[in-house]
C-alpha cells in the first residue's frame, strides 16, 4: 500500500478519489483549509489531515513527510473571484510550490489538469500533443494553460510526473457551471443556451476519471506521460436535450441569440459588482461555449485500459442524484 498525499481532496473530483483510495487500503494525507468540509470522510480510517494550503511552504513540507505519491487536484475552478490574484496564486504559484517540493523529495507527482489546458480545438478530436491558446477567455483557463507548461518544465528538470487532462466532468454533487446547468434543466429553471449549441464539448462521468487516475498507482513506466481522460464528444445542444429528456421535461431547453447571452452575462457581471457574489454566468464563459472542445482518449484507453461510461448512463445516474437533491430542498 502507498502513502499518498492529496491536494484538493474535498472538491468534486477529490471526494470520490479519497473514498476510492481509502477503500483500496492506502494511507492518505489530505492537505485541507480550516474551512474545508471533511464530513464525507467521517467514517473513514487511515486519513491524516494537514491544515494549510499549497501557497504555504511550511504546511507543504509537513504534508509531504513520508509520502510516496502526490495527487495534485487543488485548483481555483470558478469563473470569477473577488480577488483575481487567488486564481494565479492557486493554479500557477501553488502548483509550482508543490511540484518543486516533489522534485526535491523525489516524490511521484500525479497532476490532474484539465481539458482546458490544451485549448479550444477543431471539430475533429485532438490528442495530448495538441496545444492552443484559442478559447482561453476565463482566468481559470489561462492559469491552467500556464500551469501545464510549468509542469512540463519541471519534467525536464527530472520531476517524476504524469499529467492528466479530464474532459468536462459531470456527476453527482457538481455545482460548477456545467453541473449547475444539469441541475437547472432538471429543475426546469434553465433560462436557455446562448447560440445554437452546435459546438462540441467532451463530457466525462466523474467515476471514469477516478478509475483512470487510480489505475496508475503501481505503474512505474509513466514518467513524463500525458493522458486525456475524456468522455463523449457531443454538441452542447444535444447534451442539453438529452438531459431534458432523461429529466422528463416535455420541452427541450430554449436557445437565445448569442448577443442576448452576452447581454445577460453583462447583467450578471454588473450584479456581481454590487453583491460580490458569484455570477450565474459571465461573458468569458459565453464566449467559450462558441468554441469546440473535442478530445480523444485513445492513448489512455490503449495504455491504461481507460473506460468511458456511455453519456446516457452517466447522465441518468447524475440526474437521479439532482432530483433527490431537489426533493430534499423542498422538504
Amino acid at each position: 500500500m502507498a502513502n499518498i498525499l492529496i491536494t484538493g481532496g474535498t472538491g468534486f473530483i477529490g471526494v470520490p478519489l479519497v473514498k476510492k483510495l481509502n477503500s483500496l487500503g492506502h494511507n492518505l494525507k489530505l492537505l485541507i483549509r480550516e474551512s474545508s468540509d471533511i464530513t464525507p470522510f467521517e467514517d473513514l480510517n487511515n486519513i491524516e489531515y494537514i491544515t494549510g494550503n499549497i501557497q504555504d511552504i511550511d504546511s507543504l513540507n509537513q504534508a509531504v513527510n513520508n509520502i510516496d505519491i502526490i495527487y495534485h487536484l487543488a485548483a481555483y475552478t470558478r469563473m470569477w473571484a473577488k480577488d483575481k490574484t487567488i486564481i494565479e496564486d492557486t493554479n500557477i504559484k501553488g502548483t509550482e510550490n508543490i511540484a518543486k517540493i516533489a522534485l526535491e523529495k523525489k516524490i511521484r507527482f500525479l497532476y490532474i489538469s484539465s481539458f482546458i489546458a490544451l485549448g479550444a480545438t477543431p471539430i475533429d478530436p485532438v490528442d495530448e500533443t495538441y496545444e492552443s491558446e484559442d478559447g482561453l477567455y476565463l482566468d481559470y483557463a489561462k492559469t491552467k494553460f500556464q500551469a501545464k507548461k510549468l509542469i512540463k518544465e519541471y519534467l525536464n528538470k527530472g520531476l517524476n510526473a504524469t499529467i492528466f487532462y479530464p474532459g468536462i466532468v459531470y456527476g453527482p454533487g457538481d455545482f460548477n457551471i456545467f453541473g449547475q446547468t444539469i441541475l437547472d434543466i432538471t429543475a426546469r429553471k434553465f433560462l436557455g443556451c446562448p447560440g445554437k449549441g452546435d459546438n462540441i464539448g467532451n463530457f466525462v462521468y466523474v467515476n471514469d476519471i477516478i478509475d483512470g487516475i487510480v489505475s496508475v498507482i503501481d505503474r512505474n513506466d509513466l514518467k513524463g506521460e500525458h493522458f486525456i481522460l475524456g468522455g463523449v464528444n457531443v454538441k452542447f445542444r444535444d447534451w442539453m436535450d438529452l438531459i431534458a429528456e432523461i429529466a422528463g421535461n416535455k420541452k427541450n431547453p430554449r436557445h437565445f441569440p448569442m448577443s442576448f447571452g452576452t447581454m445577460y452575462a453583462l447583467f450578471c457581471e454588473f450584479k456581481t459588482k454590487m453583491t460580490k457574489k458569484m455570477p450565474y454566468i459571465n461573458r468569458p464563459t459565453v464566449k467559450m461555449i462558441n468554441h469546440n472542445w473535442s478530445y480523444s482518449s485513445e492513448k489512455a484507453i490503449e495504455k491504461l485500459g481507460y473506460k468511458i461510461t456511455p453519456l446516457r448512463e452517466g447522465l441518468e445516474q447524475t440526474i437521479k442524484w439532482y432530483k433527490d437533491f431537489i426533493e430534499k430542498g423542498k422538504k
